[in-house]
């Protein structure tokens, strides 16, 4: 199994009010250097391949729910705290997640290159198209509808491509006898001219240890599966039940190979919050208190980003189905749900209060890995995200020494790195 942390650069990345948490235990604040150094070497200590982070612009939004919660508010930049956690570290991967819809395609390929230099090939980026309006708000551009903003991210992605190969891999010859630097006949100009997109090129950057950065995504629905299919190397698979996953990985896998790829080279992970304790009342316990903490206002505020739209307004035994049409964000939660049971949006909000509300993944350690195996040899899938439902140096420390130990035991998980960049690492 591939295994992964899933974080945002904030207080409480994926369980609401995760950030609550006994004084006493707290060795170092969220904004502090040395929370994320402890996250990032006991990640490392325990051979994940990466230290994802997801992200967007501004948060869930400015309303008082989210700014009182801590719902990815305070939200700071990722891209600016990975080289420091890079320099820590000598195997472990990064993930970062920069947006299609709100950058241009040079800025971003300047930027995820010069990552993969300065974490020595250590860089994935995470495309994402967007989801929230608000993003859109803060930086002055309105969010194109969903299909739309597919469409763009493929033009995007060529321009991408076509800067990254702008500079030859041996064009910088460093010739100190003649005084050449680089060889001007081994840079070319892109002139890119599309139909959102346009860049003249070359691009500034030589290429990486990776030659470019690993690319991952999280398409769910049916475009963001064309396109994850088309361009990932990563791909995080959406909930649902074991006989929806299967299907997904089956049909991402399938697309993979009409698209002319080796559908094994997709490496399709969940995300889960397993809680894992010395026994299995314990961690109960433990997911019963995380559980109780937030209400329905806050559920329902959590999903503003993955809708697009503010559901608050609605009434809460409203069906899926009846909004389904309304969804311009993540549409595939919303339609795997409707698919499934159709629940109310009261019911849908609940299920997303912490990423352990699935009870398979809640006990002793042999017991979390007992279905976290079920759940990949049903699937076909490679691997997870871990998301720390409370206090993250705890939490991973939790998972590096207990979780991964016994499914390393078991032959599911390595017991080191089978090279020096993320791409060897998660190709292995």
């Amino acid at each position: 199994m591939h295994l992964n942390a899933f974080m945002l650069y904030c207080a409480g990345p994926a369980t609401r009010l995760s950030w609550v948490y006994p004084e006493e235990k707290i060795r170092h604040q969220w904004w502090e250097m040395s929370y994320w150094e402890e996250i990032a070497t006991t990640l490392e200590a325990g051979s994940f391949d990466a230290l994802f982070f997801a992200d967007n612009i501004g948060g869930y939004g400015n309303d008082e729910v989210s700014i009182r919660s801590g719902m990815h508010f305070p939200l700071l930049d990722p891209t600016v705290l990975v080289p420091r956690l890079a320099a820590g570290t000598d195997r472990l991967g990064f993930v970062v997640t920069m947006s299609t819809t709100f950058s241009s395609p040079y800025q971003l390929a300047r930027t995820m290159q010069t990552l993969d230099h300065v974490t020595e090939g250590r860089i994935a980026w995470n495309i994402v198209t967007s989801v929230n309006p608000h993003e859109g708000d803060n930086v002055g551009v309105p969010l194109p509808p969903h299909d739309a903003r597919y469409e763009r991210a493929h033009e995007f992605m060529d321009a991408v491509y076509a800067l990254w190969d702008s500079f030859e891999p041996d064009a910088l010859v460093m010739d100190h006898d003649n005084g050449v630097l680089t060889d001007p006949a081994r840079v070319h100009r892109v002139d890119f001219e599309g139909r959102w997109h346009r860049s003249a090129g070359p691009l500034s950057v030589m290429p990486g240890p990776q030659g470019r950065p690993v690319l991952a995504q999280a398409g769910a629905s049916d475009a963001g599966r064309a396109f994850a299919a088309r361009h990932a190397e990563m791909i995080f698979a959406p909930a649902g039940t074991d006989e929806q996953r299967r299907e997904t990985v089956a049909d991402l896998r399938s697309r993979a190979s009409d698209a002319g790829r080796d559908p094994y080279d997709l490496k399709i992970v969940f995300t889960h919050g397993p809680m894992v304790a010395e026994t299995r009342a314990e961690a109960e316990a433990i997911q019963g208190e995380v559980l109780a903490r937030p209400g329905y206002d806050l559920d329902v505020a959590a999903l503003r980003s993955t809708a697009g739209f503010d559901l608050s307004t609605l009434a809460p035994d409203t069906r899926l189905s009846a909004i389904l049409d309304r969804v311009t964000g993540m549409r595939g939660p919303f339609e795997a749900a409707v698919g499934d049971d159709d629940p109310t949006i009261a019911e849908f909000a609940a299920r997303f209060r912490n990423m352990a509300a699935d009870s398979r993944f809640v006990g002793t350690a042999s017991d979390v890995a007992d279905e976290l195996e079920h759940l990949i040899d049903a699937t076909d899938a490679d691997g997870f995200q871990f998301a720390p439902t409370y206090y993250a140096p705890d939490y991973f420390r939790t998972m590096a020494d207990h979780l991964v130990p016994e499914l390393q035991r078991r032959g599911r998980v390595r017991t080191g790195y089978a090279g020096n960049t993320l791409r060897e690492n998660l190709l292995d």
